[in-house]
């Protein structure tokens, strides 16, 4: 039997449409029960049979075990749909979703959407399976950071994690990565008196240019300028996405096309590819050193992703400033700041005067030049994205645990060589700075030589990095404007943009890979991580003040909810992207391993907090 076809005009056959949809169901299940959504019941003394009650009579079973965030690692092929005495295989995704639908309270509008973004995430899941299923973990660790993220499995909190609401199959095809698409650039010219520009010192105009552009296309799109009247003087050349321009601009600024603000001047430059944002596109060749990132405004991971135009004014300083403190402060060697080396933004001319207006209607032309990583790696190093440790091979091996093996270090030293450069970094901008980034595994790229880690790259600095509200006098040197635009956080919120949005969003799924590939128990996973993280502390006393303030060992740390916040409020237009929840407190892994390594040695104790047992349940 055959299903499809789906991207790529290949027909996906029965069996690897089950196993993608039991892998779903079971990403879905783990995720919502992690949330407080669903309740598993263990069905067996050992804790390894459990049950999922739903609406009337239909239930879901299968194995699982409980691990140290609390979360189920769930068998997907063990998974069976239970209506009353009969019992099948568990293999729709989708009618998974209407089976839990009022179990869940989701809307029947709701549902229909996010059943849409779970079939777009099925087909992008069966185009990666279908380019990936004779990969070893060699090639794999052979492909440059830009080639390898076609081949990447997406958010691993969020089930919808491909849902690319707007796009078709042919958009698919042209414009995802797993398709390695080659995309060229449209342009347009730009009145100079709606933009905001903004750019570092010493890069000009025609630099942005000569990088996505070669000598012959900048002459022929000169050509196309004179033939069009437009005066360099008066417009500005910006890029546009070309899905954004067929579907969006064309449509919703012809207005500012007819009066000749907005110029169109067609396609034009060097090929680039796309990245796991899809917003960003990285130059296809060594001649481009920029990435670019453009608004697109289609739905994907709960977001718009669009371009907003408050932060252009900030972003080429914030990013300098962040190199700035890279480059000379020693405990954040080895850490990589990508700048944002320019911003252009064209408001929509109504939109802008509609008072809480929708958000993705104000972000729908804008363009970020930043720094690609190819040109800051230094030789003898690569580089892999973080949410690319869990990429599994053909043979089922995640990357983490092949590179483990190719350093020829033992799991915990490598483990705290990542620690090293990757959390201390972080937590280090938290701390001296009062800068919090939220962490997750598509902006922070993992530095290696020979399989070692030793840097990181950070990049998205324009809503994925906020500022304490406190005072910090290591901050006062900030650029003007920077403190103003940017988000002031509670340093308790800063803290969970940490623990939440990397230790639980990203190193929960690293250590569950490692338990299940090398055997490497949890405790020791994150006990490797208290080593490092306490050694760092040793280091600096003079910070003991907002150690305290930023309390990373506490007994308990809060559950933030990303997908019940989707569930729950839809997909209504809003003026502000969807803020997480809060459920009920979770047990704190680092605590956990820090009591548990104390109690290990006679005689001595936990260096910070009260102690707490870690309970399962």
């Amino acid at each position: 039997m055959r299903l499809g076809p789906l991207p790529g005009g290949r027909p996906v056959t029965a069996p690897l449409w089950l196993d993608l949809n039991r892998a779903l169901i079971a990403k879905t299940i783990a995720e919502l029960a992690f949330e407080e959504a669903l309740v598993p019941e263990p069905i067996d003394r050992a804790g390894t049979q459990w049950l999922l009650r739903l609406d009337g009579e239909v239930a879901y079973r299968f194995r699982a075990a409980r691990r140290i965030w609390g979360n189920l690692a769930i068998d997907p092929a063990s998974l069976t749909r239970v209506v009353g005495d009969v019992a099948g295989p568990a293999g729709d995704a989708a009618g998974f979703l209407v089976d839990a639908r009022h179990v869940l309270g989701i809307a029947p509008a709701t549902l229909c959407t996010y059943i849409a973004e779970i079939a777009s995430t099925l087909a992008a899941d069966a185009r990666i399976a279908a380019i990936g299923r004779t990969v070893t973990g060699p090639a794999l660790l052979a492909f440059s950071d830009g080639i390898l993220q076609a081949y990447l499995d997406g958010h691993p909190k969020a089930p919808a994690s491909k849902g690319r609401i707007g796009w078709g199959l042919s958009d698919f095809e042209a414009y995802a990565p797993e398709f390695q698409p080659d995309i060229r650039l449209h342009w347009v010219a730009a009145d100079r008196s709606a933009c905001r520009l903004d750019l570092e010192p010493g890069l000009d105009e025609a630099d942005l240019l000569a990088d996505s552009l070669d000598g012959p296309e900048r002459t022929r799109l000169a050509a196309t300028c004179r033939e069009r009247g437009v005066d360099p003087e008066r417009f500005l050349l910006l890029p546009v996405h070309p899905w954004q321009w067929q579907n969006r601009v064309a449509l919703h600024f012809a207005g500012e096309i007819a009066a000749g603000r907005l110029v169109p001047l067609g396609t034009f430059g060097r090929a680039y590819r796309p990245q796991q944002s899809l917003s960003t596109l990285a130059s296809a060749d060594a001649g481009g050193r920029l990435d670019v990132k453009l608004a697109l405004t289609i739905l994907n991971t709960s977001a718009w992703r669009g371009v907003p135009g408050k932060y252009m004014a900030i972003g080429p300083a914030f990013s300098a400033w962040l190199a700035e403190k890279a480059a000379h402060d020693p405990a954040l060697a080895g850490t990589v700041i990508l700048r944002e080396r320019a911003g252009a933004f064209y408001p929509h001319p109504i939109y802008e005067r509609i008072t809480d207006a929708p958000y993705q209607y104000r972000e729908m032309l804008g363009v970020i030049w930043r720094d690609g990583l190819a040109g800051r790696l230094a030789p003898g190093t690569s580089a892999m994205m973080m949410g690319a440790l869990l990429k599994a091979d053909a043979q089922g091996r995640p990357l983490v645990g092949l590179l483990i093996a190719r350093s020829g270090l033992a799991a915990e030293a490598w483990l705290e060589r990542l620690f090293d450069h990757v959390a201390v970094p972080l937590y280090h901008f938290l701390c001296r700075y009062g800068v919090g980034f939220i962490a997750h595994g598509q902006n922070v790229t993992l530095i290696l030589r020979d399989g070692v880690p030793c840097g990181v790259a950070l990049k998205d600095f324009q809503g994925d990095a906020d500022l304490v509200d406190g005072d910090f006098p290591e901050s006062h040197d900030l650029p003007p404007g920077v403190r103003e635009t940017l988000l002031r956080r509670p340093a308790a919120h800063l803290l969970q943009h940490l623990q939440t949005g990397h230790f639980a969003s990203l190193l929960r799924f690293v250590s569950e890979a490692l338990l299940r590939d090398l055997g490497v128990p949890e405790i020791a996973f994150y006990g490797a991580l208290v080593r490092v993280l306490r050694r760092y502390q040793a280091r600096h006393p003079e910070l003991a003040d907002r150690f305290r303030l930023f309390e990373l060992f506490a007994p308990t740390v809060p559950r933030v909810c990303i997908n019940r916040v989707r569930l729950a409020l839809g997909y209504g237009d809003s003026d502000q992207r969807p803020v997480p929840w809060l459920g009920s407190d979770l047990i704190n892994p680092l605590h956990h391993a820090e009591v548990a390594a104390a109690e290990a040695i006679p005689g001595t104790a936990p260096q910070m907090g009260p102690q707490a047992r870690f309970q399962a349940s």
